[in-house]
């Protein structure tokens, strides 16, 4: 298995709960310990740290799966972790996984692979899609910190369901294939429905979460069918690791102001292979990623410290607000001027 890096500077436990207020107000948290987490993921599950003989719960939140139909389960994630926490699984089936991630930043690696499917976290956390092709039987592993923040939606798509949609899995043959994908805010809005659904009775309930996986599967695949050459991670550890860099460098604002050389300076890297990684990471620009950060810090000083809509486009490095308007409503739907409350 390759060394996975954990979060320098993560905070402590107790600190990162306080910040976090368990999770939130609305959706109060949930103990999680070795037992129920067992439960859930089922047989081939292995918790390798910590000993769960002498820490419990491992996590608090809210954590499940749920078996959707033939071929097609869900689980969902809003969880903080207590402790540096890995865990492995193995994985028999050929399957394919459609991720959302809505923050968290767990190092994961299926077999000897690092894969890259970091969100960042708090007010730095970016919407991510992925989806994974898994075609042979391999060890998933995966690391969290102390107090980091996991919330995503999976859904686990297996031959028989693709049988029965009648859908081609020939562009998803080739095994340990990730696709990336930028979620629009409806598919953002989904994901946030089924981590946290209504609570409607059965089989209600499992009407409403099917409507909505269905939902977030087609927008995923329709996406990832677009690309015509997608490859299978061969990046080593050291260059995820760069782009991982490169995205919490563009994420802190530092890079605002910085032209690409000057960018690939402070990473250490030539700047077209740097590109070239990070889109192969992130499918897309550098720049693009950076524009969309920032039109995302916007949105959040509209919405959370209430500065006006010319201050919000300085954020977003717009000099014109009628343009800033336009990239604004063409990235969530919505005017900045309608932005508070409702993002």
């Amino acid at each position: 298995m390759p060394t996975l890096l954990s979060r320098h500077g993560a905070p402590s436990a107790p600190d990162a709960l306080l910040s976090k207020r368990a999770l939130s107000a609305r959706h109060p948290s949930r103990a999680i310990d070795v037992g129920k987490l067992n439960t859930q993921v089922g047989q081939g599950h292995q918790l390798l740290s910590p000993d769960a003989g002498t820490t419990s719960p491992l996590m608090q939140g809210s954590f499940s799966m749920t078996r959707l139909r033939d071929g097609m389960s869900l689980h969902c994630t809003d969880i903080v972790h207590l402790h540096d926490m890995a865990t492995q699984f193995v994985m028999q089936e050929e399957c394919i996984k459609v991720l959302l991630k809505l923050e968290g930043n767990a190092q994961v690696a299926v077999g000897r692979q690092s894969l890259p499917l970091d969100a960042g976290e708090g007010a730095n956390a970016v919407p991510h899609g992925s989806v994974v092709t898994l075609n042979a039987p391999d060890t998933f592993e995966r690391h969290a910190c102390a107090g980091s923040r996991q919330r995503m939606v999976v859904l686990t798509l297996k031959p028989v369901w693709f049988d029965a949609t009648g859908i081609s899995r020939e562009i998803f043959r080739e095994h340990l294939t990730v696709r990336h994908w930028t979620p629009t805010p409806r598919a953002v809005a989904i994901a946030e429905q089924l981590i946290h659904p209504l609570g409607l009775d059965d089989p209600m309930q499992s009407l409403y979460q099917e409507s909505r996986a269905l939902e977030l599967i087609a927008e995923a695949l329709s996406r990832t069918r677009a690309d015509t050459a997608p490859s299978p991670l061969t990046m080593s550890a050291s260059a995820c690791q760069r782009v991982r860099r490169l995205q919490q460098l563009l994420d802190s604002g530092e890079a605002d102001q910085l032209d690409m050389r000057a960018i690939a300076q402070s990473i250490g890297c030539n700047a077209n292979t740097l590109q070239q990684q990070f889109r192969q990471v992130c499918g897309q620009p550098i720049f693009d990623y950076l524009r969309q950060r920032r039109l995302q810090r916007a949105a959040h000083a509209l919405q959370h410290e209430g500065v006006s809509v010319a201050r919000a486009a300085e954020i977003a490095g717009y000099s014109s607000q009628a343009n800033f308007s336009t990239a604004f409503r063409r990235n969530f739907g919505l005017q900045p001027k309608h932005c508070r409350n409702r993002l």
